[in-house]
C-alpha cells in the first residue's frame, strides 16, 4: 500500500518511524492503519508507534523508537545523544532516555531510564526527536563512559567551557552534581597539576621507585622522570587548551627529548583516571626495556 505523499516525507526524515498522530494527520484512520499492519506494509513497534517495511531498521530507528515508546516528554540522553548530534561514531549499545519523575511507562528494551527534570535549556529537537543539548549531553556522557568525550567536544569547538560550566550550574543539588563538577575542576586551569599529582600517587601506590618530578634536561621540565633508565613520563594536558603553536612546541620538545636519547611516555586524564593499570603496566614494560 503506497504512504500518502506527507506521510511518505515523514517515514522517510524519521527513519523509518511512522507514529498514530502522524497517520491521523495524513488522514488514515485505525481501520486504514490496521489494513497496513495486516498486509506487512507496516509493522507495529509499539502502541501507536510503527515502521515501514520498505525503510531499513537502523540504530537511529531503534533510537527514535526507544525515544518515542517513553512518552512525549521523553528527552535522549547521554552518549546516545552525542551519536545523535554527530560526535560519535558508533551509537551505544544502551540508549539513555530522560523522563520526568512522575513517569509510568515501560522502556524498551536496551533502554536506560533515567527519572529527572530538565531545565528548558538543557534539551532541544534535532531531525524530530527530542534531545539533550550538547553541554548536558557530553557531561553525562563524561559521567557514563569517558571525559575524552568532551575534550573532543572541546578541540572541535562544539562547545566551549562557559556552557559547560552553566549547565552544571543548572543541575545545582542534584544527585550527579558531585560527579559533574569533578568533570569541570578536571578541565579547569588546575587539571595539569591534578594530573601530575595523580600520577605521582600511582607510582608510589606501584611501589615504582626511582623517579624525579619536575626533572630538568635538555632544555626542558618533564613532567616526571627516570633519570637512570632514561625514560620520561609526561601528562598531556586537554585539547582544547592547546591552540596551533602549542601542539607545535610539544612536538618539537617531544622530538627534542626523543633525539636526546630519552623514551617518552605520554598519558591524559582519561589513562590516569580510567585505565590506571595500564599506565603502570606501560611504565614498568619501559623500565624493563631500559634496564
Amino acid at each position: 500500500m503506497h504512504l500518502p505523499p506527507g506521510l511518505r516525507r515523514i517515514a522517510i526524515e524519521h527513519d523509518g518511524v511512522i507514529t498514530a498522530a502522524d497517520a491521523r494527520a495524513a488522514g488514515l484512520d485505525r481501520t486504514a492503519v490496521a489494513r497496513r499492519v495486516a498486509s506487512g506494509a507496516w509493522s507495529r513497534s509499539a502502541r501507536g508507534l510503527y515502521t515501514v517495511a520498505d525503510h531499513p531498521t537502523t540504530a537511529r530507528t531503534q533510537i527514535r523508537l526507544s525515544v518515542l515508546q517513553a512518552g512525549p516528554s521523553a528527552v535522549l540522553s547521554g552518549m546516545a545523544s552525542v551519536w545523535w548530534q554527530g560526535l560519535l561514531s558508533d551509537p551505544p549499545k544502551t540508549i539513555t532516555v530522560t523522563v520526568p519523575p512522575s513517569h509510568h511507562r515501560r522502556p524498551l528494551s536496551g533502554t536506560r531510564i533515567r527519572f529527572r527534570r530538565l531545565d528548558d535549556a538543557d534539551f532541544y529537537e534535532r531531525a524530530g526527536l527530542r534531545v539533550t543539548a550538547l553541554p548536558v549531553a557530553l557531561l553525562e556522557g563524561a559521567l557514563q563512559d569517558s571525559i575524552a568525550v568532551v575534550d573532543n567536544a572541546l578541540l572541535l569547538r562544539r562547545v566551549s567551557m562557559r556552557q559547560l560550566h552553566d549547565a552544571v550550574a543548572r543541575r545545582a543539588g542534584s544527585p550527579d552534581a558531585p560527579g559533574l563538577r569533578r568533570i569541570l575542576d578536571a578541565l579547569g586551569p588546575g587539571a595539569r597539576s591534578e594530573a601530575e599529582r595523580l600520577t605521582v600517587a600511582l607510582l608510589r601506590d606501584a611501589d615504582i621507585e626511582g623517579w624525579v618530578a619536575n626533572y630538568a634536561t635538555d632544555g626542558y621540565v618533564a613532567d616526571l622522570a627516570f633519570p637512570s633508565q632514561h625514560l620520561i613520563v609526561e601528562v598531556d594536558g586537554f585539547a582544547h587548551h592547546r591552540d596551533a603553536t602549542a601542539f607545535q612546541h610539544d612536538r618539537r620538545r617531544r622530538n627534542d627529548l626523543l633525539t636526546a636519547g630519552w623514551a617518552v611516555l605520554n598519558f591524559t586524564w582519561a589513562d590516569l583516571t580510567e585505565r590506571p593499570d595500564d599506565v603502570i603496566a606501560r611504565i614498568r614494560r619501559a623500565l624493563a626495556a631500559a634496564t
